[in-house]
């Protein structure tokens, strides 16, 4: 494999907000990366992994190619590393740093199987994986991954677009053939470490799941590098119905808890994450309205992190487990201001203060599909000193940086 042509730019300084702000994608196109809870940062926090788009005003068709690349944040360069079809428009390929700068996951698909490559971005060797990646371990050894083929039926966005032939949903049932699976990269080697079956046989009650089609959504490594965390989404064939609910697992599978359970994922609740503690989940709950709430691993110990602040967005912790960095929906309208721009927000869990860092517009007030917003999905470096997230601050799709090292100071 030949990687493209190396190529030099400035980055545009961004000036809405508290904090230096830089625009770290050329505005040649359209840029994502992934997700609040993977970094784009290389190990050595050099290079940023990003994903170029072909267009921001639609979905992708099965035949479409989106463009993995890498930028130099020492040297204000990028280069083109592979084209890809196994993307979607809110988290790309699952672009996912290995144990290494050299050592770069993202998805591709043919016909109606999506897997994974092993890219090495500074020599363009690249090996085919057994299994598709959605998080992988931070030494690079394994990869995780639900059934990106069928991932979409439950929210566009997230797997891949398949020919019409190829796509079908999820059976009506709990599979003990399908689930969450794992990829040993050094064997290439796939296996099912969690079945749709035994995520429902952790319910206490499976009346109400009866002819759903099962589908697993978000997996999550926790940072000690030794739970997953799995989101179950039951979707009904009519589609006004679905129940979500959690649970957690050793990195093979084994031990397997009900987190959260579907009775208590209440109407309008999202996005859980990992406590920095790697014990307890973050996660937006609807009580009167939405709270930043954390409860341990085996559902116990329901409490609100920051009773004082609204929940919103995709919040995270940082590595103290005192600040709250997240953003908004352009739907949440105490957030959003009058030219339609949304916050990214830090919610200080001990001085009790929400901080509104830095004003994006991510083409609120627009007529667009909920489907093709864009997230800013801010993620924190591994050293909290700065933050990534999308925006549209010029009307495309861009990376942004942040430094918030003064915090730390």
């Amino acid at each position: 494999m030949t990687i493209g042509q190396v190529k030099h730019y400035r980055f545009r300084a961004y000036n809405k907000g508290m904090h230096p702000v830089q625009i770290v994608t050329p505005d040649d196109g359209y840029y994502i990366h992934n997700f609040f809870d993977v970094k784009p940062w290389s190990p050595s926090g050099r290079y940023l992994a990003v994903l170029k788009l072909p267009f921001q005003d639609r979905l992708p068709g099965p035949d479409d190619e989106a463009t993995v690349c890498m930028i130099d944040l020492h040297n204000q360069s990028i280069v083109e590393l592979s084209t890809t079809t196994g993307w979607g428009i809110q988290v790309g390929a699952h672009l996912c740093w290995g144990g290494s700068d050299d050592e770069l996951f993202f998805n591709d698909k043919e016909a109606n199987r999506v897997f994974a490559y092993k890219l090495n971005p500074h020599t363009g060797e690249k090996v085919r994986l057994a299994g598709s990646v959605y998080q992988a371990s931070k030494d690079g050894r394994y990869i995780y991954s639900p059934n990106l083929s069928v991932i979409n039926y439950a929210q566009m966005g997230y797997g891949a677009t398949l020919a019409p032939e190829y796509s079908c949903p999820p059976p009506i049932g709990a599979s003990e053939e399908d689930g969450l699976w794992r990829t040993d990269v050094g064997t290439n080697c796939r296996e099912l470490v969690f079945s749709y079956k035994q995520a429902l046989d952790l319910l206490p009650d499976k009346r109400d799941v009866e002819g759903a089609r099962f589908t697993f959504f978000h997996v999550k490594i926790n940072p000690q590098q030794t739970r997953l965390m799995q989101v179950v989404r039951c979707l009904f064939d009519d589609e006004r119905r679905e129940l979500r609910f959690i649970v957690t697992m050793n990195m093979d599978g084994s031990d397997a808890k009900l987190s959260l359970p579907y009775e208590f994922w209440l109407d309008g609740s999202h996005h859980p994450d990992w406590h920095t503690n790697g014990k307890e989940i973050l996660m937006n709950i609807r009580l009167n309205r939405l709270r930043f709430c954390l409860f341990a691993e085996d559902g116990q110990s329901f409490r609100l992190t920051a009773p004082f602040a609204t929940g919103g967005g995709h919040p995270s912790f940082s590595n103290d487990g005192r600040y709250i960095l997240t953003d908004a929906y352009t739907t949440e309208k105490e957030f959003v201001n009058e030219r339609f721009e949304v916050p990214i927000r830090l919610v200080d869990t001990i001085a009790g203060t929400d901080s509104r860092l830095i004003d994006i517009w991510t083409l609120g007030g627009t007529e667009i599909h909920a489907s093709l917003r864009c997230d800013p999905h801010p993620v924190w470096s591994e050293d909290n000193k700065y933050i990534c997230f999308n925006g549209t601050p010029e009307g495309k799709r861009q990376v942004l940086i942040a430094e918030v090292s003064n915090l730390y100071g």
